[in-house]
């Protein structure tokens, strides 16, 4: 979803009633939202005038994307006023509130020394991807979840399904997502397991994936070659459009058990 489509969406009599507004100015509104969003002048300006829970707030919640580039979180005007009352931060009902990802990434590019971007894990590196800010954000966040949260958040109910037929699990015998997560996780830890299974693999993907794990690459793109048979059994992830991510336990799992 852009940034039109987004403010023409959400920047609705709902958010504006909740902030004393009215629906006269909203084209006026919608068309200096998109100008902001873009002016790093005026990101500097609003990054100035954030309150420490705001930071907090898009540091927490920028690895929550979804497929519209939205990013939902609660809305609390005592909390986030800055936000909410220069409409990036348009509420929703129920106690929510959603924001664009151009928006976060803005924040984020010009206020990084405000807001400390986490720093990789040791021996990680993602620099065979060139990521935004809040692409970066995202990945070291996912790459600190552990292994049950981790897929849980990124198999939708398709590839879940896919990923325990293709590692083997009798889809029978569980009765929930909760029960099949676990599965899959511990089957993706099984050392004599995936020993057998990446024998199936064909050889040349299987020493291109060996090859990123000894340069403690996480991240895979097909600019790279295929990786669908790792797509397929979940070893790796997709999390962005251009890009899958490997969770930081199995990379230790195949780097330590595996390829050592």
């Amino acid at each position: 979803m852009d940034l039109r489509t987004f403010y023409n969406t959400y920047l609705t009599y709902v958010h504006l009633d909740k902030v004393g507004e009215s629906l006269s100015q909203l084209e006026k509104i919608v068309e200096e939202k998109i100008e902001e969003a873009s002016s790093d002048d005026y990101l500097t300006l609003l990054g100035d005038s954030l309150r420490i829970e705001e930071i907090e707030l898009i540091k927490r919640y920028s690895n929550a994307l979804t497929g519209d580039n939205l990013i939902k979180m609660p809305f609390n005007p005592e909390e986030n006023p800055f936000l909410i009352y220069n409409h990036h931060l348009l509420y929703i009902g129920d106690g929510m509130a959603v924001m664009h990802e151009e928006v976060i990434d803005g924040i984020l590019r010009n206020f990084g020394s405000t807001i400390h971007l986490p720093p990789l894990p040791d021996g990680i590196t993602i620099s065979n991807v060139n990521l935004n800010n809040a692409e970066y954000t995202t990945t070291v966040n996912l790459l600190d979840y552990p292994i049950i949260e981790f897929y849980d958040l990124l198999l939708t109910e398709d590839h879940m399904n896919l990923v325990a037929e293709n590692l083997d699990l009798d889809l029978d015998e569980y009765n929930t997502r909760a029960q099949i997560i676990n599965a899959i996780s511990k089957r993706l830890v099984n050392t004599s397991y995936m020993e057998e299974k990446l024998k199936l693999f064909e050889p040349e993907e299987v020493a291109r994936f060996s090859d990123k794990i000894s340069r403690g690459e996480v991240l895979f793109t097909e600019e790279e070659g295929m990786w669908d048979t790792f797509l397929a059994t979940g070893i790796v992830m997709p999390y962005l459009p251009h890009a899958a991510i490997l969770p930081l336990v199995l990379f230790h799992f195949f780097r330590e058990e595996i390829f050592n």
